[in-house]
């Protein structure tokens, strides 16, 4: 079983491909490019931590995605996601998991631990190592802290790697570990007063 992360795949939202400039010429093209993207890794029982903004439209378009998908899903609920349809997708078995605001996770990597506060928006938690806010919302936006890490279909393109593929748990814990050292810096420059 394997982990994996992503945020704002808008499936069925015709503008999201005009507005973050996705290489695709329709929905229809959109959906099946990054269905295929997500099934090429994501295993049968593998775990998908999506931060919102999955689908437009109703339960039929959800479940007509959703029925095409790998793996079980935790989702974060978004801006764009309604709680009505998530209520009765839920009761129809098609997420692990809701969270309505954001989840918590601590993780071992390589003996070091770290904390994770996976929600849509970036939360403001302070420039310290080995804490991280995993969110989405910003869709080709930075993030405007360096411990805040944007898995966004958008945001989070890793050389071939095909658009909307979620992110591997093991690519991600090796990021956030590349990342201590220079929030380790940027905090010393902010307690001498140089930032």
């Amino acid at each position: 079983m394997t982990n994996w992360y992503t945020s704002d795949s808008h499936f069925y939202h015709k503008s999201v491909i005009d507005f973050c400039n996705r290489p695709f010429s329709d929905v229809d093209e959109m959906n099946a490019a990054m269905i295929e993207s997500w099934n090429q890794v994501v295993g049968k029982s593998d775990i998908v931590y999506h931060l919102g903004d999955f689908c437009f439209g109703g339960i039929e378009k959800w479940t007509e995605i959703l029925d095409q998908l790998n793996g079980e899903i935790i989702l974060i609920k978004g801006n764009h996601d309604d709680s009505k349809t998530l209520k009765k997708l839920t009761n129809k078995g098609y997420f692990k998991e809701i969270h309505e605001v954001g989840l918590y996770r601590k993780q071992k990597y390589k003996g070091v631990k770290y904390q994770m506060w996976l929600s849509h928006y970036p939360m403001q938690i302070g420039m310290r190592e080995r804490k991280f806010s995993i969110h989405g919302h910003l869709h080709d936006e930075k993030s405007r802290d360096l411990n805040q890490i944007n898995v966004g279909v958008d945001s989070f393109r890793l050389p071939n790697r095909p658009f909307g593929q979620p992110i591997e748990e093991d690519v991600l814990m090796k990021y956030l570990m590349a990342s201590n050292p220079f929030i380790k810096m940027v905090k010393e420059e902010e307690r001498r007063g140089v930032r």
